[in-house]
C-alpha cells in the first residue's frame, strides 16, 4: 500500500489545492488531487513531466523547478532525481514557503519514488509529446479542467521551462480556453491542440536568464518599522540565524517597497519581502495572503479582528507581539520657543480651530501655523487622530506627507510648522511636552515611553495567524523580541523592551505614603497593565514577566527588595478603586511568585498620580497599571547619607 502522508502534508498547507508525485519514466506513484482530475489525465500528465525532465533541468539549472499558471491555478513543478511532483495551488499561495516545506520533505518523497510499482507495471513512454485525446461522449463542463491542465503540460513538453518566460501566459490562457471551447462544441470525436508560436527561440534566452531568489517571509505594514527597524532586523536575522551571505537591498516595483536578498549556506538565492505602506495594509494583505507578518504602530481593530478570525484571534498572545515602543512626538521649528502644549490645545491646532502663531504668545511666534501630518495608511496618524483629535477633523489645509523623514525634514525648515513623527524621527526637529487633563506636562523621553507614561506613547506590534505553520515566521519574531533585536531596536532610535532601572521625579500631588514607599529605591522601565475589560495581564505584561525575572536572576539584583504599587482610573466610588488597585499589585506578585520570585510589599494607589486622562477608555486603561520598583540595603544607606 502506498503511503501518501508526504502528500496529505503537503496539501495541508495553505492555498495547496493538490499534489501527485510521479516516476521518471512517466508512472504515477501518488496523488492527492481535486476529483475533477481523473486517473487518465494525471498519468498523461506524468508522462509529459517525464518528458521534461531533460529540457527543464538545462534550463533552470540545479534548481529543477519550473513555475506556471493556467487558468485559475498557479502549478509547481519540483523535478526530483527519480520523479517528478506536481503542485496545484490558489493565487495567493507562498512559493517560498512550499519551497522549504518541500526541501524538508526531499528525502521522503524520494524514498516514496524509488520504492514503488514493480517493472512488469510500468508504461510505455510516448516519443513524441504530440498526442490526442478521445472525448466520446465526454461532453460536460467537468471535463474541460483536465483538458486544460493537460494542454499546459503538452505546452510544457513542446516548448520547455524557458516558454514561460517569454510568452505572455495571459494572452496564451486565453486563446488556448478560447480554441478548446470552440473545438468541444464544433468536434465530439477529438480535440487536437497546436501549441502557439513562441516570440522567439526559447532556449536561446532561458539559458541565459537570472534564475531570481526565493521570497522565504514577506513583511508588510507600517512605515515607521519598514523603514529602517525591519530591514536592521531581516538582515541581522538572515546572517546570525540562517548562516546567509552576500547580502543586498533591492528597491522594489513602488516607493517604501524592497527586497533583501542573500545567499544561503547550501548556495540557494533567497529573499525576504519588506512592504511599508502603513499599518492597515498590513491586514489587509495578512487577509488576502499577501504576507506573512503584519507590521504595525496601533492595536489591531475589532473589525480586523473579524476580518482575519480565519487565522485564529489575532489578539492573543499566539499572534500579538510587541515588538518595541515608540513615542508619537509633537515637533516644531527650533527657533518655536513653546515648551509644551496640552493635549487639546495640540487638537486645536491640527484641526484649524487655532490657526495662528500669535494665539500662543509663548512661541514667539505669529504667522499662519502650517500643519503637517503623516498620510491617512499611516498607523502614526491612526494613533495620533486616535489620542489626541478624538473626534475632530484634521484641518483640510493640512499638508499630508507618508515618510516620516520627510515629515520632519519639512517642520525643520518652516519656522512656522508643526507636526507628528515617531520618536526616532525627531531631529533637526524640536519635540514639546505633552499633558493631558489633570496630568502634568511629560516629555518624551526612553523612561518616559517604556512605562508608557507619556500620554502619547505608542506599541509597535508584528502580528502573525495563530494558526500559521510556519516556523521561519515565529522564528523571525522570536529573534526580533530577544536581546539581539531589541539592541537593533535601540540602535534604530526606537525604546527597546529590555528592562532598565532610573530613580525618576515623583509628582508632586503623589501621596504622603508612596513618598516614603519609594524614596531609596530606583524605578524599573515597565509597567504591568491588562487586558480591556479583564484582570489578566496583557501581551506585553506576559513577556515582560519573562524578562522580569531574568533581570532579578542577576548577580547584581538577586537580593533586592521588589515592592508592586497599583493604580487604577477614577471611574466608580473611591473605595472599589482602592480595592482594584490593590488586587491587580497581588495579581502581578502572585505571577511573579510562581516563577520563584519573592515580593517585598505590595500596595494599592487608588485613583492617584494619573498618567492620562480619565475622560477617555484609553486614558483609563493606561491608568491602571502596576509600578515595579527595586530596594537594596545599600539604596538606603546611599539615601540615609544623602539626607
Amino acid at each position: 500500500m502506498i503511503n501518501n502522508s508526504c502528500l496529505k502534508e503537503l496539501i495541508e498547507l495553505p492555498h495547496v489545492d493538490g499534489a501527485f508525485l510521479s516516476h521518471e519514466d512517466g508512472r504515477v506513484i501518488a496523488q492527492e488531487m481535486p476529483s475533477f482530475l481523473a486517473p487518465e489525465q494525471l498519468q498523461k500528465a506524468a508522462r509529459i513531466l517525464s518528458q521534461n525532465r531533460s529540457p527543464a533541468s538545462a534550463t533552470v539549472g540545479s534548481v529543477n523547478f519550473c513555475e506556471f499558471r493556467y487558468s485559475n491555478y498557479r502549478i509547481f513543478v519540483y523535478y526530483l532525481p527519480k520523479g517528478q511532483l506536481m503542485l496545484l495551488c490558489s493565487p495567493q499561495v507562498n512559493p517560498a514557503r512550499i519551497a522549504l516545506e518541500v526541501d524538508m520533505k526531499i528525502n521522503d518523497l524520494t524514498g516514496l519514488i524509488a520504492g514503488q510499482v514493480p517493472a512488469e507495471t510500468k508504461e510505455t513512454i510516448p516519443k513524441t509529446p504530440h498526442h490526442s485525446e478521445s472525448t466520446g461522449e465526454k461532453k460536460s463542463r467537468g471535463f474541460l479542467m483536465p483538458m486544460l491542465i493537460s494542454v499546459a503540460f503538452l505546452l510544457i513538453a513542446l516548448l520547455g521551462v524557458g516558454f514561460f518566460f517569454l510568452w505572455d501566459e495571459n494572452h496564451t490562457q486565453q486563446q488556448n480556453m478560447q480554441s478548446l471551447a470552440k473545438q468541444s462544441e464544433k468536434n465530439s470525436q477529438s480535440v487536437v491542440v497546436k501549441p502557439p508560436t513562441p516570440l522567439a527561440p526559447p532556449t536561446a534566452v532561458a539559458t541565459a536568464k537570472k534564475v531570481p531568489s526565493e521570497i522565504i517571509l514577506r513583511l508588510h505594514g507600517s512605515n515607521t518599522i519598514g523603514a529602517r527597524l525591519a530591514p536592521a532586523l531581516v538582515e541581522t536575522y538572515l546572517k546570525q540565524k540562517l548562516k546567509a551571505r552576500q547580502l543586498n537591498s533591492v528597491p522594489g516595483k513602488q516607493n517604501d517597497e524592497q527586497v533583501i536578498e542573500a545567499m544561503l549556506p547550501n548556495g540557494k538565492k533567497v529573499a525576504v519581502e519588506i512592504h511599508a505602506h502603513g499599518s492597515s495594509t498590513s491586514f489587509k494583505d495578512l487577509d488576502k495572503g499577501l504576507c506573512d507578518i503584519g507590521m504595525a504602530s496601533r492595536p489591531i481593530k475589532d473589525k480586523e479582528v473579524t476580518m482575519l478570525s480565519r487565522f485564529g484571534n489575532m489578539t492573543s498572545p499566539a499572534s500579538e507581539h510587541i515588538l518595541a515602543l515608540d513615542g508619537i512626538a509633537v515637533i516644531v521649528h527650533p527657533a518655536n520657543h513653546i515648551e509644551n502644549l496640552s493635549q487639546r490645545q495640540i487638537a486645536a491646532i491640527f484641526s484649524g480651530k487655532i490657526s495662528d502663531w500669535s494665539e500662543y504668545p509663548a512661541s514667539g511666534l505669529s504667522g499662519p501655523i502650517h500643519v503637517i501630518a503623516r498620510d491617512e495608511k499611516s498607523g502614526t496618524w491612526d494613533t495620533f487622530k486616535h489620542l489626541v483629535l478624538r473626534g475632530e477633523q484634521l484641518n483640510p489645509q493640512a499638508e499630508r506627507i507618508e515618510d516620516s523623514r520627510e515629515l520632519t525634514n519639512k517642520v525643520a525648515t518652516n519656522t512656522n510648522a508643526i507636526g507628528f513623527i515617531g520618536l526616532p524621527y525627531i531631529k533637526p526637529a524640536k519635540a514639546i511636552s505633552v499633558s493631558e487633563t489633570g496630568t502634568d506636562a511629560v516629555y518624551p523621553t526612553q523612561f518616559t515611553v517604556a512605562t508608557e507614561d507619556y500620554p502619547l506613547a505608542r506599541r509597535l506590534f508584528l502580528y502573525l495567524p495563530e494558526n500559521t505553520t510556519s516556523t521561519l515566521s515565529r522564528s523571525f519574531i522570536e529573534f526580533a523580541l530577544g536581546l539581539d533585536g531589541q539592541k537593533i531596536a535601540q540602535n534604530i532610535g526606537f525604546v527597546e523592551l529590555t528592562i532598565g532601572e532610573q530613580r525618576p521625579v515623583i509628582p508632586a500631588n503623589a501621596p504622603q505614603e508612596y513618598l516614603e514607599n519609594v524614596k531609596s529605591a530606583v524605578r524599573l522601565s515597565l509597567n504591568f497593565r491588562f487586558r480591556s475589560g479583564s484582570s489578566n495581564i496583557d501581551n506585553r505584561g506576559l513577556r515582560d514577566i519573562d524578562r522580569l525575572v531574568k533581570y532579578l536572576n542577576t548577580p547584581e539584583n538577586r537580593n533586592k527588595r521588589i515592592k508592586l504599587y497599583g493604580f487604577s482610573d477614577s471611574l466608580g466610588q473611591r473605595d472599589a478603586n482602592c480595592a482594584l488597585s490593590a488586587n491587580r499589585a497581588e495579581k502581578v506578585a502572585s505571577v511573579l511568585q510562581a516563577h520563584g520570585v519573592q515580593i517585598a510589599s505590595t500596595q494599592g494607589y487608588c485613583d492617584d498620580m494619573p498618567v492620562a486622562s480619565n475622560e477617555s477608555a484609553t486614558g483609563r486603561e493606561r491608568n491602571r497599571r502596576v509600578e515595579v520598583w527595586l530596594e537594596s540595603d545599600s539604596d538606603i544607606q546611599r539615601y540615609s547619607q544623602a539626607n
